[in-house]
């Protein structure tokens, strides 16, 4: 018997959006360029992103990435200019980007933005630098 059997169209996406709801004492920051959602409590980094054909191709699809925010050793960042911005959180088995941003757009751990989204990046690579200095401790 499945998960799904018997339930109305209604109660199924009730079900399935259950699987991401807000923890308490979450940030949730909402990139709408990457058409993305980052939220973060006291011990992930959530990155969910929409399904759009761009999502799609570049990172599959959609659903959300958890990272541990304990385990996050580092963060890459690029300011927007003539390419979109990306910051990228590395943790151990995480691949650092070297080709710039056409791998970071690839990459499940990054997030691209735009000028706009500027004061909410700083603010998430403000809580992944707190969260790094944690970790050395």
């Amino acid at each position: 018997m499945g998960l799904f059997d018997g339930k109305t169209k209604n109660e199924k996406k009730d079900l399935k959006d259950s699987l991401f709801e807000p923890t308490e004492k979450e940030k949730v920051f909402e990139i709408k360029h990457a058409k993305a959602i980052i939220r973060i409590d006291d011990n992930f980094v959530r990155i969910a992103r929409k399904s759009t054909f761009t999502n799609v191709l570049l990172q599959g699809l959609d659903g959300e990435k958890s990272i541990v925010l304990g385990q996050v050793t580092a963060y890459q960042l690029k300011a927007p200019g003539k390419t979109t911005g990306y910051l990228q959180i590395i943790y151990p088995g995480s691949q650092d980007t070297k080709g710039g941003v056409f791998d970071a757009v690839k990459d499940e751990n990054t997030i691209i933005f735009l000028q706009d989204d500027i004061p909410k990046i700083k603010e998430i690579k403000d809580i992944l630098e707190a969260a790094i200095i944690r970790n050395i401790k």
